[in-house]
């Protein structure tokens, strides 16, 4: 039961277990968390410490380092792109963590080379914070 219950988090509660596009659900499914409980600390840290170990072990049960069906990161990363934006804001962190999240920038990319649990979850944070970074100087920039 316990083992089940790890993959079903890790998998943000089946959503990482489409055919395709599972991170793309998974964010979905961060989405949908951002926009029913908008710039929450306490849901942000809570998906991002719990994460880390939920992934560690979910690696293990599903046998695959950093396995596409684990969207715990998704989300986190997601909260983490969205957090204090609203409105279409929240399309845009949507569309912008995706894409960072996909190409995996440097360093990004060197971060999912770190063991375990932590290294499943380090990529998509500094995703979610580069989406953010950009949202925030972007919208400073803006004439208006």
């Amino acid at each position: 039961m316990r083992n089940k219950l790890i993959v079903f988090v890790a998998t943000g509660f089946g959503w990482g277990m489409a055919p395709k596009a599972p991170g793309t659900f998974g964010t979905v499914f961060g989405l949908a968390l951002a926009l029913l409980f908008p710039d929450n600390l306490y849901l942000l840290l809570a998906v991002c410490f719990a994460g880390i170990w939920i992934s560690h072990e979910a690696e293990k049960l599903l046998e695959e380092h950093d396995s596409p069906k684990i969207v715990i990161d998704e989300i986190a990363g997601y909260l983490v792109a969205a957090f204090n934006w609203h409105g279409y804001y929240l399309l845009a962190a949507f569309l912008l963590f995706r894409v960072f999240d996909i190409i995996k920038p440097e360093p990004i990319h060197q971060l999912q080379k770190l063991p375990g649990g932590f290294g499943v979850m380090a990529d998509d944070l500094a995703a979610g914070l580069l989406t953010n970074l950009v949202l925030w100087l972007t919208v400073k920039m803006l004439p208006f």
